[in-house]
This record gives C-alpha cells, sequence and structure tokens, in this order.
C-alpha cells in the first residue's frame, strides 16, 4: 500500500536539500528541469530523507510542474519526517 504527499520542488537550487516551510515539504535541487534530471535528483534526496529506497517513491502527478504528488510506502510515518504537516 502507498499514501500521497504532496511536495514543491525548486531545480537549480544552490544546495540539494529537503525542507519544510510552512506546511509543505520543499525539495531543493541543483539540476535544471530538463530531461528530468531534476525529477531523478528529487527522488534521491527524498529517498535519503525517508531512509528507503528511491524506487519506493513514485510521482503520481505534476511531474513537469513544481508542485508534485507523490507516492510512499505507507510504512513512512510521514507526521514524524514533516513535524505533524500532512495533507
Amino acid at each position: 500500500m502507498s499514501q500521497v504527499i504532496r511536495i514543491k520542488v525548486k531545480p537549480r537550487s544552490r544546495r540539494p536539500e529537503v525542507i519544510v516551510e510552512g506546511k509543505q515539504l520543499v525539495v531543493h535541487v541543483k539540476s535544471p528541469p530538463e530531461k528530468g534530471r531534476a525529477n531523478r535528483e528529487m527522488l534521491k534526496l527524498l529517498a535519503d530523507f525517508f531512509a528507503i529506497p528511491h524506487a519506493e517513491i513514485e510521482i503520481k502527478s505534476g511531474a513537469q510542474a513544481h508542485f508534485k504528488w507523490l507516492l510512499i510506502p505507507d510504512t513512512i510515518d510521514v507526521n514524524r519526517f514533516l513535524g505533524g504537516i500532512h495533507e
């Protein structure tokens, strides 16, 4: 089973990182949004953030947008990572 989370991706950032801004999980990637490079980097960063293989994260919608809906394993306690933020 999977759960759905909403994230925002900021391509061409100075430093790759995963942060919480307000009530939004934001993934800063160095890669440009070309040929899926930013999405691949985003998946790797989130996999490290959640400590799971990147193959377990899937883009449900928004592959070419800054805001994305992702499928992640329901075994992950999203609230623990996001300080109670989960839509």
